[in-house]
């Protein structure tokens, strides 16, 4: 048993939900919608006791599920009183941690052979916030947690786990999950992927993405539409609206770079359109057609050949930064 969180009517709802068996394959299926709060289904006996609803109780035994007191309590310790929670949280450890046992060579091997590697690739950041998957099947203990679990209670796991990530970790975290390094071959993908051909990317994320939606494999017992799944948008507003963390690191170097630069010749570096036209190798009509976000991509690209640390030319990477700079004011 699992709570999922949906979207009714606009707004956020909890809802009951197990995994079972369907026509040969792990499927889902919704039990109890407990609204915006399931705290109202928690009774409090005085001190730090409390105990779930009987009410609820007895509608889960109607419906036939087998699940225990504890499993169904577990659920609603995330909506308990703070003051409880607090109390109680460390003797919540202690019994996980007498619960754990090592994990035996065959659900080492249900976990190779039935836990997708998509799933894996999420846990594995989730757990060490590593782009670099090469240490991806080190750790199948780690994914023993996806075992038995539907696609739709799979997702609704990560999710909650994704709660812990900041915006500003989004972008990183899907170039990780959807191996999207494994395309470029500079020595920086791993370390370094805000420099990196941000149209190429965008490309291959969405190729990875349609893939992942057409993977019968993956989707397995979940039911479709024809309509990209909820679970798969929230990871193009990820990619697409936020960016990666100290993306503006070039920008900032190049200006900070720039301010020491003049200081030195005690004179302002100015830079006009045509001049613009020449640094970047385009004609007037042809920069006025480029957006933002391309004279960006175009910025960087040229910067990763004339930049000083990258064995390039001093006087030309400050030209170029300059002929940016210029570009961006005539957009603002």
């Amino acid at each position: 048993m699992y709570l999922a969180r949906r979207v009714i009517e606009n707004e956020l709802h909890y809802v009951l939900c197990e995994s079972l068996v369907k026509e040969g394959c792990l499927s889902n299926r919704d039990l109890l919608d407990l609204g915006a709060r399931p705290d109202q289904y928690i009774n409090y006996g005085g001190g730090t006791s409390f105990s779930l609803s009987e009410e609820l109780l007895d509608r889960l035994e109607n419906m036939g599920v087998t699940a225990s007191y504890e499993e169904i309590e577990r659920l609603f310790l995330p909506f308990l009183d703070p003051y409880i929670k607090v109390k109680i949280e460390r003797f919540q450890d202690r019994a996980g941690h007498r619960n754990w046992q090592p994990m035996s060579g065959r659900d080492r091997d249900r976990v190779r052979d039935q836990v997708h590697v998509f799933d894996r690739r999420r846990i594995f950041y989730l757990r060490f916030g590593q782009i670099d998957m090469r240490r991806l099947n080190n750790s199948y203990t780690l994914y023993r947690q996806l075992l038995d679990k539907s696609r739709d209670e799979i997702e609704q796991l990560i999710i909650a786990q994704e709660q812990d990530l900041s915006p500003a970790e989004y972008k990183r975290y899907i170039f990780a999950i959807f191996d999207l390094q494994r395309f470029f071959n500079k020595s920086y993908a791993r370390t370094m992927p805000q420099a990196l051909d941000s149209e190429a990317m965008d490309e291959y994320f969405l190729q990875e993405l349609c893939r992942l939606d057409q993977d019968q494999g993956f989707w397995q017992g979940f039911a479709r539409t024809d309509r990209l799944p909820p679970y798969l948008i929230r990871y193009m507003v990820m990619f697409f609206d936020y960016d990666f963390p100290g993306s503006q690191s070039w920008n900032d170097f190049a200006r900070l770079f720039d301010e020491a630069h003049r200081q030195r010749r005690q004179k302002p570096t100015t830079m006009t359109l045509d001049s613009a036209s020449s640094v970047f190798g385009l004609t007037r009509k042809e920069l006025a057609g480029l957006t933002r976000r391309e004279i960006t991509a175009l910025y960087r690209k040229l910067a990763h050949t004339l930049h000083p640390d990258k064995g390039g030319d001093h006087d030309r990477f400050i030209e170029l930064t300059a002929a940016y700079n210029e570009l961006l004011r005539g957009r603002r």
